[in-house]
């Protein structure tokens, strides 16, 4: 199983030099991958996301640092973007950093964030189909056969893979529809199973099976947490050793990458914990 961080580009740590530092860490700490998480604009009291570096540009600036992580976003708000845009920010970056691209992507939750720029809320979920499309037909070469020129195309073969955030039912139905994987946010074993059983349901095909999860280790934090949509969520917790028979429930039940969000405040406890991530992933 790959082991991943979901690197803190929001918040009172991310700045240049704390995602540098953090990114060349993670590489050497021998760890699969770094993600990034997505606003645009947002209200004042939306902490931690009134300071979010934007995924896309961030993302070209870790390929130019790393040569083996993989990258992805988780996720990013695809209703949000044009998606010929998007198709080409996306493309630009898995050929520049040798396909090294995954495209997590979701529909959102921040009403007053559509409203301002000016995209319909309650249409989102249309909308991220509809888009989704239009990124798969760029990436096909659909457009270069009616006399248009959209290239590089992505070093991917057929484009990264797309993984579709989110649990409820309608977004499990997107998963099986428009994705090659799911990514859904601090579940348990039992809900990630049930998930993971839905989804056949709905389309039987080999899946990517990701999570992103909390993770704090070796320090007090509560196991369970309410996310900033308003839902409960679990995290990680425990000393290495609880948190690698943690771990090892997932992987029992077939996931293939968990994505850690390291729940520390401080540049020192960060680059301990990914070392713990370190530890922890040479077990798997």
């Amino acid at each position: 199983m790959k082991i991943g961080v979901s690197l803190s580009n929001y918040g009172i740590l991310a700045s240049r030099e704390f995602l540098k530092e953090a990114a060349i860490e993670i590489e050497n700490q021998q760890l699969d991958s770094i993600w990034l998480s997505d606003h645009i604009i947002v209200p004042k009291n939306n902490d931690p996301w009134t300071r979010v570096f934007e995924s896309v540009a961030t993302l070209g600036f870790l390929s130019s640092i790393t040569e083996k992580a993989q990258l992805g976003s988780s996720i990013l708000l695809v209703p949000l973007r044009n998606p010929f845009v998007l198709a080409k920010q996306i493309a630009t970056l898995d050929s520049l950093s040798n396909g090294r691209i995954i495209f997590g992507v979701g529909i959102g939750w921040n009403k007053k964030e559509f409203d301002l720029l000016g995209y319909g809320f309650e249409n989102r979920t249309k909308s991220i189909v509809e888009n989704i499309k239009i990124i798969k037909e760029m990436w096909a070469g659909h457009y270069s056969k009616q006399g248009f020129s959209c290239e590089p195309m992505p070093a991917s073969p057929n484009g990264p893979p797309i993984l579709v955030g989110g649990q409820s039912d309608g977004a499990l139905r997107r998963v099986s529809s428009i994705g090659d994987g799911w990514h859904p946010v601090g579940i348990s074993t039992d809900q990630y199973e049930l998930g993971m059983q839905k989804i056949q349901q709905f389309c039987s095909k080999d899946y990517l099976w990701t999570l992103r999860i909390n993770f704090v280790a070796d320090k007090q934090a509560e196991s369970i947490y309410t996310g900033a949509d308003g839902s409960p969520r679990l995290r990680l917790t425990g000393n290495i050793d609880e948190l690698i028979s943690k771990i090892h429930k997932y992987q029992e039940i077939g996931l293939d990458h968990l994505v850690c969000d390291i729940g520390v405040d401080s540049k020192s406890e960060y680059a301990e914990q990914i070392q713990i991530l370190g530890k922890i992933k040479s077990s798997f």
